[in-house]
């Protein structure tokens, strides 16, 4: 069997794929935070195994407000553009 060092998690959150920091191992038991949407995730790790995953601040909506802000901004000066 193959000791293989999970690289990634997906965020329950938004689905961006978190990569794992150097110093978290096999075994972790600690926080996380998305690199995208911005919620901080405490997950626990077993043998690289996703054991217990809780959201501790949930930025989802206000990043999703975010989004469509920008999308909305980008269209605008695209048409002041024409």
């Amino acid at each position: 069997m193959t000791n293989r060092r999970r690289t990634g998690i997906a965020c329950i959150m938004c689905k961006n794929t978190i990569e794992l920091p150097e110093y978290v191992g096999q075994d972790y038991d600690g926080d996380l935070l998305c690199g995208m949407c911005g919620s901080l995730l405490h997950i626990k790790l077993d043998k690289s195994e996703v054991k217990q995953y809780k959201v501790l601040r949930d930025r989802y909506e206000e990043w999703k407000k975010e989004e469509r802000l920008k999308s909305l901004q980008e269209t605008a000066a695209k048409l002041r553009r024409k």
